[in-house]
């Protein structure tokens, strides 16, 4: 009736490229150098945090969560970039005796989004939410993702983890990406279960056959702004779904580019000289159906020999915090079996809860940082910037370097500006030129827009600011009305 997940041993084509091919863990190519830093702009310190931290006593607890949108990877022969939309997660199908499982051997990704789709990895997100609701770019400050979010949460409590990161403003929304040293670069050393359980003890339903990732991607409020959070699912509990019925089968309609797809978002015809080569575009599938977060779960796998000796679910509770998960899953294993009195299925809502309360001052910092981060974006010449976390408690401010990329594909920025009530250049988080307010002061020495307008190459006689203002466009002068 239902297919199961495909071992480890037995992975689609995709998980076993040519450059991949028949190579373990033990045989992982060494990880690529990471690639150049832009010129640094300047270092934020958590301490520096402190004092505007106290302006989110108030709004630093996440409320009003919404699922926005879900999405699956599919595989299918000849193509990488597939997604069926809303898709939905494995379900949860444990069998009813001890399990005896081989231990992880593949290849796996560390983003799965950036190497399916390294060209945008972000898009997909973006896509699926502008098919059900066009007016996410009005609402919508900050999009990131699991990892973004969770990697500025560690910065905050002081924690030895490196990162990197690419920033963007498009429209209004500041969209956090994230950034490995290459969009397929591998685990290394992978050991353990946690692939292998999943796999043997969930079901992709027949509406989503084919799928190898389900990512969801949630709104809510937190310090003062509306976030979409992208994150990827282990799976749902069908008992704790709503009454309609999980994974019904939506009618299947043809395959659409994302071409296309901006073309019937916005009412018109893309503009033709803009198309993808074959071996990048995203093809868009639609079938299964948009699962309730409160199913939703997150699954670990350890060693019965650590069940005494530690908390694995505190450890687990800053991640379940950013991505709202209600459900968590841990299986212990005595060497590679797992026993049905072994395996703890249990809803840890009340104490996520506990754990926002208790680290009230980091999610302050926090808080407090993701506006620094936005201020400073606002203000770059580019709308980019490039974060890097390299040692505890020091975030590096870089300009973000060409090569880089673009958060989304041309016609898809045009698209979210425009959604977002922004003309296509108006916006100074848009446009190459610095905007201006009555006490605005950089590097151009600029005090006034009289100042602006005097020493500006632009014409201003040619300009209208009726239409604008220093929030949301810093005077373009190009607002339509």
């Amino acid at each position: 009736m239902f297919g199961r997940r495909p071992q480890s041993s037995q992975l689609s084509s995709y998980h076993h490229r040519p450059s991949f091919a028949n190579k373990s863990s033990s045989s992982s190519p060494l990880p690529p150098p990471p690639p150049p830093l832009g010129e640094l702009l300047q270092t934020i310190k958590v301490e520096d945090l402190d004092e505007p931290s106290k302006a989110f006593s108030n709004s630093a607890t996440i409320r009003n969560v919404k699922t926005v949108a879900s999405y699956n990877w599919v595989d299918q022969k000849g193509a990488d970039s597939v997604v069926l939309i809303p898709g939905s997660p494995p379900l949860w199908t444990p069998p009813k005796a001890a399990n005896r499982l081989s231990q992880d051997d593949g290849t796996y990704f560390r983003d799965k989004n950036a190497a399916r789709y390294p060209k945008h990895p972000t898009e997909p997100g973006v896509v699926a939410c502008l098919r059900l609701d066009p007016d996410l770019p009005k609402e919508i400050n900050v999009m990131g993702c699991g990892s973004t979010v969770g990697n500025l949460l560690r910065f905050v409590r002081r924690e030895d983890r490196p990162f990197r990161m690419l920033v963007e403003k498009v429209g209004k929304t500041v969209f956090l990406i994230r950034r490995e040293n290459s969009p397929t670069e591998l685990i290394p050393d992978v050991r353990g279960y946690g692939h292998a359980f999943p796999e043997a003890n969930t079901t992709w339903e027949p509406s989503v056959g084919g799928s190898s990732s389900h990512q969801r991607l949630i709104r809510y409020e937190f310090g003062g702004l509306e976030l979409i959070v992208r994150f990827e699912a282990d799976g749902y509990i069908k008992e704790t779904s709503s009454a309609s019925p999980v994974g019904a089968t939506v009618d299947a309609k043809p395959e659409v580019s994302v071409d296309s797809l901006v073309g019937m978002l916005s009412g018109v015809t893309v503009p033709h000289q803009y198309v993808e080569p074959r071996t990048t575009s995203l093809v868009i599938k639609e079938g299964g159906s948009l699962v309730p977060q409160r199913g939703i779960f997150d699954l670990k796998t350890r060693s019965i020999k650590s069940k005494l000796l530690k908390d694995h679910l505190d450890e687990q509770l800053p991640r379940l915090w950013v991505s709202q998960i209600p459900n968590f899953i841990l299986a212990y294993h005595t060497f590679g079996t797992f026993k049905p009195a072994d395996i703890e299925v249990k809803n840890v809502e009340e104490e996520v809860k506990r754990w926002e309360a208790s680290h009230f001052r980091d999610l302050t910092r926090l808080a407090a940082l993701i506006h620094v981060i936005m201020d400073v974006v606002a203000v770059s010449d580019d709308s980019k910037l490039e974060l890097r976390c390299g040692e505890i408690g020091s975030l590096e401010v870089h300009k973000q370097l060409p090569d880089a990329g673009d958060v989304l594909s041309p016609e898809l920025v045009v698209q979210w500006k425009n959604l977002s009530g922004c003309a296509e250049n108006p916006c100074h988080s848009d446009d190459s030129e610095p905007g201006y307010d009555d006490d605005y002061d950089d590097d151009y020495g600029y005090q006034t827009r009289q100042d602006y307008d005097r020493n500006s190459d632009r014409d201003s006689e040619n300009l209208d600011f009726t239409a604008c203002s220093a929030h949301d466009c810093g005077y373009c002068g190009k607002c339509p009305y």
